[in-house]
């Protein structure tokens, strides 16, 4: 009796394991999205139930108004025209509620919107080329705590170190990567693409190798969502876009630990700061509170304009020979007044200074490009 008892428990068992394991399940078994030939993209979704379902996503051209989806045996669909190549996030809107596509299992986090994304290449070296991971060597991402003895807390950064570095004995130069408001040091790696677009860039020989270090550049948030020990909820207010002061105070804290964990090639020429957004400001600050340090310094959409007539700390930061001192911003962006206005006070007083425009507003499809460019101008 008491064998049949345990024969019956452990059928038990496994039929609770058979079912959990079914439960998985191939998914909806639905391609979605599913790249076209010409480039357009097909979406699906299946909902025998549903009354409307819209896409709404940044491939559309006016983004305030969702596309309709059109039914055929339970099965919704739509088709977009021929994109170019980008990343590109979209999300499905059933009976009037946003929800995820359950045929894609590639989501990211924008402060705490989640959306579905997909990468698109058109042809070979174009934008989305550059975001998606190819047959060459590949760099490895860390997450690393360090402590922090002027904001006496540990915290955490993410680090990229290029491909070989684990296996060689050289010193390799730093970019110090800050994100935006509302973000943290995942963002750079999952919104910005980070690690693909230096994995081709280094092996297209465009770019030269580089460990890239993407710190939390919120001075009371130890880490990302899940990580920090407040638990806490991001939203744009909550990250305090005026916490550059702290950040600017603590920011040797950084340097000193990656310079002592990590085979670092030191002095002004090997370090670069650059960061989108409030990340662009903590750049600007940070340069020019110590001057000297960085040999590179790169502002996409986020600058601090000049104090006054005779800034004396940008002068001093000028008088330190930067050999590059890089401006990024879009036509449409809220935030290129600023960027305008350091420019031409650089102008003016002589300070060599690189200025690029680009299309578009404040968005993450800038931000990339941004990195893509000022990467292949570091550390030559």
């Amino acid at each position: 009796m008491k064998k049949l008892i345990l024969s019956l428990a452990a059928l038990a068992a496994a039929g609770i394991c058979a079912s959990a394991q079914q439960a998985l399940g191939p998914g909806t078994g639905l391609v979605s999205p599913e790249i076209n030939p010409d480039h357009s993209v097909t979406f699906r979704y299946v909902n025998r139930k549903a009354i409307t379902v819209k896409v709404t996503g940044d491939f559309l051209e006016n983004q305030r108004v969702p596309a309709e989806m059109t039914e055929k045996d339970g099965v919704w669909t739509y088709t977009t025209a021929p994109l170019a190549g980008e990343l590109y996030s979209y999300s499905f809107i059933v009976n009037g509620e946003r929800t995820f596509d359950p045929s894609n299992i590639y989501r990211n986090r924008d402060v705490a919107t989640w959306t579905n994304i997909f990468t698109l290449s058109a042809e070979p070296g174009d934008k989305g080329w550059y975001y998606e991971t190819h047959d060459t060597p590949h760099g490895t991402v860390s997450k690393v705590w360090y402590q922090s003895p002027t904001l006496k807390t540990y915290r955490r950064m993410s680090v990229y170190t290029p491909a070989g570095y684990e296996e060689g004995k050289g010193k390799y130069p730093v970019l110090y990567l800050l994100h935006g408001s509302g973000g943290d040091e995942d963002a750079w790696l999952d919104l910005g693409r980070t690690a693909q677009i230096l994995d081709n860039l280094i092996a297209e020989g465009k770019a030269k190798p580089m460990i890239v270090v993407m710190p939390n550049g919120v001075y009371y948030n130890q880490a990302a969502p899940g990580a920090d020990k407040n638990m806490f909820q991001p939203t744009m207010a909550n990250s305090r876009s005026d916490s550059t002061v702290e950040i600017e105070e603590s920011f040797p804290d950084v340097i000193k630990f990656v310079e002592s964990h990590y085979r670092v090639a030191k002095g002004q020429y090997n370090r670069a700061i650059a960061g989108l957004s409030m990340g662009g400001r903590q750049s600007s600050a940070i340069s020019r509170h110590y001057p000297g340090t960085f040999g590179y310094v790169g502002m996409f959409s986020g600058v601090v304009v000049a104090n006054g007539d005779n800034d004396p700390a940008l002068k001093a930061q000028f008088d330190a020979k930067p050999k590059l001192y890089w401006i990024g911003v879009g036509k449409d962006d809220g935030v290129k007044r600023n960027s305008v206005i350091l420019r031409d006070y650089c102008v003016e007083k002589g300070y060599p200074v690189e200025y690029y425009e680009s299309d578009g507003g404040h968005i993450w499809r800038n931000w990339r490009v941004y990195l893509t460019i000022f990467a292949q101008k570091l550390f030559k």
